[in-house]
């Protein structure tokens, strides 16, 4: 058996279409199927099957991809340790995160990173939270840095930083609420620039509406956007009140630009977190930055 064709049966595992693997793996899909074909014959057992546009593991194929995927990532370690090929760790490292790790946290992380392992190239793909969670369901990979947790027993997650989200104004909206500390229920009537569905920034905010009996729904939003550094510019051009992380907006504040309300019983506390699937494939290069991530976060907080 070849082990190369266990890593094509994950893939198409993964991502439940033929063609999608051979993207991935960037074989043919003639290609894919042979293998497919000699795994079924190697183990006499039928691994995959239709179900409508989707392939889906038989309950063999349930069984070998369990396997597989303990088999493979035990090869990455034997390999690791026999040829003591740290130093020689290359190929390319893509990592999907929400927008404020990306802006604010993953940069030192590569930096330490590519300091030990310097052959490792990175491509960094900036979705929002919702989405990292749903390519790691889908498998187009088995990590990612978020915002925010997910109902997922499979996904586990780590905490690599700690964040504050504030409500920001311009200074005319500030100056009328300088001198006091408003309520939220008290905004109601101002009009809201909000992040997209699925950031992890306005679910952080909607939590907290909910607890004061408060729908999203009730607010009077006026730009719903992507991009933070445009709500910044829509903030200070008076457009409306924002929530935003506390670190994405120091610069502003400590120029005058843009400014805090304080904001009575606005717990907007969270942590931002790398997030991985813990029955999915590792490459060797995945894994050894897992157990990177494991160790400054993980380790160091146990000593």
């Amino acid at each position: 058996m070849n082990t190369s064709y266990l890593r094509t049966f994950i893939e198409v595992v993964n991502l439940r279409n033929i063609s999608r693997a051979a993207e991935k793996l960037f074989i043919t899909q003639p290609a894919v199927s042979k293998q497919l074909q000699l795994l079924e014959k190697d183990f006499g057992a039928v691994l995959l099957k239709k179900n409508g546009r989707e392939i889906i593991p038989t309950d063999d194929g349930h069984l070998l991809y369990k396997y597989a995927i303990n088999i493979l990532n035990e090869e990455n370690k034997i390999y690791s340790k026999l040829r003591n090929e740290e130093n020689e760790l290359s190929g390319e490292l893509c990592i999907y995160t929400s927008s404020l790790p990306a802006d604010y946290y993953i940069h030192d992380l590569i930096i330490d990173f590519s300091k030990a392992y310097p052959n490792v190239t990175y491509n960094i793909k900036k979705v929002d939270s919702k989405e990292v969670y749903n390519f790691i369901e889908d498998g187009l990979t088995s990590f990612g840095f978020t915002g925010t947790t997910y109902k997922n027993r499979k996904i586990k997650n780590i905490c690599i930083a700690e964040d504050e989200v504030i409500l920001i104004a311009s200074k005319n909206k500030y100056d009328e609420y300088k001198d006091k500390k408003v309520d939220i229920s008290t905004l109601m009537s101002e009009n809201f620039i909000l992040r997209e569905k699925g950031s992890a920034t306005l679910k952080t905010f909607e939590e907290m509406l909910n607890k004061k009996n408060i729908r999203l729904e009730d607010l009077k939003v006026k730009v719903q956007v992507e991009d933070n550094e445009l709500i910044k510019i829509f903030v200070h051009n008076n457009m409306g009140l924002a929530v935003m992380s506390k670190i994405s907006v120091e610069r502003e504040i400590n120029k005058g630009l843009i400014y805090p309300i304080a904001v009575e019983k606005l717990d907007l506390n969270r942590k931002l977190f790398y997030v991985y699937h813990e029955d999915r494939y590792f490459s060797k290069l995945e894994e050894t930055f897992k157990e990177y991530i494991i160790e400054k976060f993980i380790s160091s907080s146990d000593m």
